[in-house]
């Protein structure tokens, strides 16, 4: 019995033992570590006095990482050569290969490139300082850099701040301090002294503290800043890039026979002009054709025997800068190619030589939209492959199908700058069905080739089924140029007025739209860049903005919408 009640007895515990071996649970190992590293100990000490050493260490509470480092450490005020860093465990070493400057303050701006080994955890704008004299500056300096024009938050512009005056300073000095902006466009410059500093800010392409105009963007502020200020935690920077200050041909080409194009570092300067080296007293041989910035040209020869050359030298004369930014008179010697296939195998290949072949028709592009409604007195565009050299206003009609009439010619105006585009506007009926066309011979280019027949078929817009939107403007200085744009920030359409007045947009589609306006205080009908050697800010531009609708504005069918906004 003894012997049955301790075999029993070993079933039971075995049976009682079991469910607790049969699950396997991994451990959970605790909570996850979401602690960066803490500073415990440092070589200087933590704001220090009278350092003159070399080598800077940095002690941590637990091992650490370090990433992108030589990118993210910011000196200021800054060194030419950057430190060398040495991690070792819980230490990070900072070797310094210049000399310090005496009675200076600096400060070691990290970002979040130290962290902790395990969980990558980041110390969040770590900055670490000392002073090579007997005392240490505390002020600080703090704003927000934007972009002048789209008004967005830019991030790592580099904040400089100089203790002299003299304009040229951020083409030709080294800042005494700097700071990066974060993604908001937020920067704080921290231990500065209690006085007056002169504030620029540039987007640092290559990382050598200077202003490079032209390639790099700049901001500043006019007036002089003083971290003893009430207002020095509001600094408010719009950043603009300037035009080029040097004025050179960049590239010229041919990449058709009847078509050059030449490319300027900045629209031209006191104009040009390209003649052929052996017929230098030939004029209007070419017609002119500026991109929208003005600094790249399409050139349209319209002189047959021109362009029927496969090679044409050329004296381009036109203004070049010098090297003490002086506009000069240059004569450049431009060779253009245009190459085509052998005539001899394309002859064999039953091809025609392409000066013998014999004219054909060209396409003409329009402005019609696919849903093929047409808004009354909106600009129709039609738009030629060349410049045209007459036009036949009969051979364009347009016919109301709805009630079989006969319009009235159309009168085409010229673009003033794409000599390409010709417009029209007509006061399309609501719900009415229209029938264009353009015949062959109402446009002829300059080497007698004429247009193919044009068909189009369109319906005046129901204004039933679109929106108004009305902004009760005040606030103008001069004039305000107003631009309606989709919820993404594509322009939709374009409004200028001179002084306070309502500005309206209609026939909008259904949407949801911004607004954008411009300070238009030249009164050029367009936004215009700073300049920063004159102390010109960039012109104003201003979003609507509404704490309930972030600035978005809902447009509903057959509905009038209405806003009142000022400009100042």
């Amino acid at each position: 019995m003894k012997r049955i009640f301790i075999t029993v007895a070993a079933l039971v515990l075995v049976i009682l033992m079991f469910p607790r071996c049969a699950k396997v649970v991994s451990p959970t190992g605790g909570p996850k570590d979401t602690i960066p590293p803490v500073l415990v100990k440092s070589i200087p000490k933590l704001n220090a006095t009278g350092f003159s050493g070399q080598k800077i260490v940095l002690e941590f509470d637990e091992f650490i990482q370090l990433k992108d480092l030589q990118q993210k450490l910011l000196v200021s005020p800054p060194l030419k050569s950057k430190p060398q860093p040495k991690q070792k465990g819980k230490k990070l070493e900072l070797e310094l290969i210049d000399t310090l400057k005496p009675n200076t303050t600096y400060t070691f701006y990290f970002s979040d490139a130290v962290r902790d080994n395990n969980e990558g955890n980041p110390i969040k704008n770590f900055i670490f300082s000392f002073s090579t004299g007997q005392t240490i500056d505390t002020l600080s300096l703090s704003g927000r850099v934007k972009n002048a024009f789209t008004d967005e938050a830019v991030e790592n512009a580099l904040v400089m701040l100089y203790d002299s005056f003299t304009d040229t300073l951020p083409y030709t000095t080294l800042p005494n301090h700097i700071a990066k902006t974060d993604k908001d466009g937020k920067f704080t410059l921290v231990n500065l002294k209690p006085i007056k500093y002169k504030l620029v800010v540039i987007d640092d392409k290559n990382g050598n503290y200077l202003y490079n105009q032209g390639t790099e963007s700049i901001g500043f502020i006019s007036n002089e800043v003083n971290p003893s200020d009430e207002k020095r935690n509001d600094i408010n920077i719009k950043m603009f890039r300037e035009e080029l200050p040097i004025q050179i041909v960049t590239g010229y080409d041919r990449p058709e026979r009847n078509l050059l194009t030449l490319s300027f570092s900045r629209k031209p300067v006191g104009g040009f002009s390209l003649k052929p080296i052996d017929w230098l007293k030939l004029m209007n041989w070419y017609v002119v054709e500026p991109d929208n910035n003005g600094d790249t040209l399409k050139l349209w020869i319209v002189n047959e025997e021109i362009a029927n050359r496969d090679t044409l030298m050329a004296i381009l004369e036109y203004q070049k800068t010098d090297s003490l930014y002086r506009l000069n008179p240059q004569t450049d010697t431009l060779r253009f190619l245009f190459y085509k296939e052998d005539v001899q195998q394309s002859r064999r290949k039953g091809k025609k030589d392409e000066k013998t072949e014999e004219k054909k028709g060209f396409t003409v592009s329009n402005s019609l939209a696919s849903d093929r409604v047409v808004i009354p007195n909106v600009p129709f565009e039609l738009t030629l492959p060349a410049p045209i050299k007459k036009v036949d206003l009969t051979k364009i009609s347009i016919f109301n199908v709805t009630d079989s009439i006969a319009e009235e010619l159309v009168k085409l105006k010229a673009d003033s700058l794409n000599p390409r585009i010709y417009r029209f506007t007509k006061d399309w009926k609501s719900n009415v069905n229209y029938k264009m066309t353009v015949l062959p011979g109402a446009f002829e280019d300059y080497f007698g080739q004429t247009n193919d027949t044009l068909t189009l078929e369109m319906i005046g817009a129901d204004p039933e089924k679109y929106g108004v939107l009305k902004i009760n403007l005040s606030g103008v200085n001069k004039s305000a140029v107003v631009e309606l744009l989709s919820e993404k920030g594509a322009p939709v359409d374009t409004k200028t007025i001179k002084g306070n007045e309502t500005v309206e947009f209609n026939y909008v589609k259904p949407g949801k739209y911004k607004l954008r306006f411009i300070d238009d205080s030249n009164g050029n009908g367009k936004w215009d860049s700073g300049n920063y050697m004159k102390q010109i800010q960039p012109e104003r531009v201003i979003y609507f903005i509404d704490e309930k609708t972030k600035g978005v504005i809902n447009i509903r069918a057959n509905w009038d919408s209405v806003l009142q906004f000022s400009l100042k």
